[in-house]
């Protein structure tokens, strides 16, 4: 049963919607919250070895601490799962999207400043560390929502395998690969649209994509449930 109840919520659909967040929430914190990366900590961690080149250590804390606070959020995950796990409780992605709204929507009210910005990075790392560990798997393919590079190394690699093995099942992976990243590029080109005219409050756009899910994989789970129950 707990095998079904994880399947309802690692659906194609799923990954579609937190990939067009993981998307938005990079340009968002790019473009309100000081030219940080939230979810790809690769940016974060060159910019920190380049101001620490420059010797600019002050700065290195606006990146220095966003890679901390995705620690924590991976961290924070394999807590719960193990806890959930121990007393058998359910539901553990539905209460990392939750997590994610709150700190999402928290992030919404800090104000646009130097200093305060890297709460606002902080809480959006922390969540984004939570999406990116809880949410791995979808249909039995593995694909990351809040990076690009391994689903467009994964997609050109099953586009290769369709045209020399000529099976149907490496084009459709090759092809949900793809999807998968202009989704993520859509993502970014949404966030980087509305972030200007919607400043900080911008980001309550990906905690309604967020809520949409969750009521999503809800519905599937009852689905799952009731027709276990009338087995």
């Amino acid at each position: 049963m707990q095998e079904k109840l994880t399947k309802g919520s690692q659906t194609y659909l799923a990954a579609l919607i937190l990939t067009l967040t993981g998307g938005y929430l990079d340009a968002y914190t790019y473009y309100a919250r000081g030219g940080v990366f939230a979810n790809a900590q690769t940016g974060n961690i060159i910019k920190l070895g380049l101001r620490m080149a420059e010797g600019k250590i002050s700065a290195c804390m606006n990146y220095l601490i966003p890679i901390c606070a995705f620690a924590l959020g991976v961290t924070a995950v394999l807590v719960i799962e193990s806890v959930f796990r121990r007393f058998s409780i359910r539901y553990i992605r539905r209460m990392v999207i939750v997590a994610e709204i709150i700190a999402f929507a928290a992030a919404a009210f800090v104000p646009q400043t130097e200093e305060t910005n890297i709460i606002a990075n902080t809480l959006v790392s922390f969540g984004c560390a939570m999406q990116m560990e809880a949410f791995r798997s979808f249909g039995g393919e593995v694909i990351a929502t809040t990076v690009s590079t391994g689903n467009l190394r994964k997609g050109i690699e099953y586009l290769y395998k369709a045209f020399t093995r000529k099976k149907a099942e490496d084009l459709s992976s090759a092809l949900r690969c793809i999807v998968i990243v202009f989704v993520f590029i859509g993502g970014v080109f949404l966030g980087a649209v509305l972030t200007p005219h919607l400043s900080a409050l911008s980001i309550l756009v990906p905690c309604a994509l967020l809520a949409v899910l969750l009521v999503i994989i809800t519905i599937r789970y009852r689905q799952i449930l009731r027709a276990e129950n009338t087995q």
